[in-house]
């Protein structure tokens, strides 16, 4: 049986969950354990090589959202404090700046992972993605330090502007074209706001299909945000 191995901080065990969801239905070809030692949590997959070269691609790219999404939220929080958005205006402008380059980056990252053969997630964002940290302060920068609610909705109609994708949402639930359930927020950490509002800015999409009723907050920031890109259908 061969192995592989993906550790990070206990405090940060969001990050763990999220990539050991890549494994669901794979109990059996792999066996899969989550443990806890000296302040870290550790997920270990055991199985066959050919099984196991099979599990690397997807649980690796759900490490790469976990770093472009996860600890690019976290950087982006520590830095972007702009005067004059509400806390949930803060949120959403967070995830749409994440979402704005989440193509490109993940790409950057599944070929810094390419050679990896354990997974240490912290120590590996310390060393080796130092450069895409850098970008990551940068745009940060770049966030005025009095940002309005106008102007929140002038980038977001620049972010969903060359979107051609589309996801639908059904109750608290957000999926994708493909019916896949997306659960990207669940990396956020602290929720100001639903994760369900989160999750339709984190997926990119540029237009949003509402199957059921919408409650009064859903409904007012699909229309504020997604004005024009939004169906409902009661």
């Amino acid at each position: 049986m061969d192995e592989l191995i993906v550790s990070e901080r206990e405090s940060a065990f969001r990050y763990i969950a999220y990539t050991a969801g890549a494994l669901s239905g794979c109990r059996r070809t792999a066996n899969t354990e989550i443990r806890f030692q000296g302040g870290r949590v550790i997920l270990c997959v055991r199985a066959g090589e050919r099984a196991l070269a099979a599990l690397r691609a997807p649980v690796e790219d759900r490490i790469a959202e976990v770093y472009c999404v996860g600890y690019k939220y976290e950087l982006l929080r520590a830095h972007v404090c702009p005067a004059g958005l509400t806390p949930e205006e803060r949120e959403i402008l967070l995830s749409a700046i994440i979402a704005a380059d989440l193509a490109g980056d993940k790409r950057y990252v599944l070929s810094r992972l390419a050679e990896v053969k354990e997974h240490t997630l912290d120590g590996f964002y310390l060393f080796r993605l130092r450069e895409l940290a850098a970008k990551w302060k940068n745009i940060a920068a770049c966030v005025p330090p009095v940002f309005s609610n106008g102007q929140l909705i002038e980038f977001m109609q620049y972010i969903l502007g060359g979107s051609r994708g589309r996801v639908f949402l059904k109750g608290n639930e957000v999926y994708d074209a493909r019916c896949r359930r997306l659960h990207r927020a669940s990396l956020l950490g602290e929720e100001t706001v639903p994760d369900t509002l989160r999750e339709i800015v984190l997926s990119g999409a540029g237009k949003v299909e509402c199957l059921g009723k919408a409650d009064e907050r859903e409904e007012r920031f699909l229309r504020r945000y997604y004005a024009g890109r939004v169906g409902f259908f009661a």
